[in-house]
């Protein structure tokens, strides 16, 4: 945010498109790698671990199913 001589403020954004990782190499990562993208840092490729195999599995479908449940009655 800028503000000038007589006190009014502006804010400016701009988008700046940087290639990450071609389209080609994203399509052929093995079933189960992610791309985290962070804004300051480089792609990182990491395995993903399915949530369903995790200790808190039953606890993480209770929550999930509790999410699901309040979007479709709308409270």
């Amino acid at each position: 945010m800028t503000t000038d001589a007589y006190g009014a403020h502006s804010t400016q954004r701009s988008v700046r498109r940087v290639p990450i990782l071609p389209p080609d190499v994203l399509r052929t990562l093995p079933f189960g790698t992610g791309v985290v993208m962070l804004r300051t840092a480089r792609p990182i490729i990491t395995t993903l671990r399915p949530w369903p195999r995790r200790p808190d599995a039953a606890q993480l479908n209770e929550d999930r199913t509790e999410v699901e449940r309040l979007l479709r009655t709308g409270t």
